[in-house]
């Protein structure tokens, strides 16, 4: 892993170092996706639309895991509630 502290301009962008670029074998007029993942900001190259596809749809799989995670600590909270409202 390399890390660099890079200096955000005043209209937010910022200058990616010559060997993170190489690593990354990110061009000039290459296109990234910037996205926050655990409060980090990551910088990745875009690979083209199949790429973008696939990226969503992971993203789709994340959100309906974490809806069906959700909608069971609903149902648990329904039947606990369900249980105090026949003890009266």
């Amino acid at each position: 892993m390399f890390e660099s502290i890079c200096t955000v301009g005043e209209r937010g962008q910022i200058t990616l170092p010559k060997v993170i670029r190489d690593i990354g074998k990110i061009r000039g007029k290459d296109k990234v996706i910037v996205k926050i993942e655990n409060n980090k900001v990551i910088v990745e190259k875009y690979l083209g639309k199949k790429d973008l596809e696939k990226r969503m749809l992971e993203g789709y799989r994340k959100m309906a895991k974490q809806n069906a995670k959700e909608n069971n600590e609903w149902k648990a909270v329904d039947k606990e509630t369900d249980a105090m409202l026949d003890d009266y």
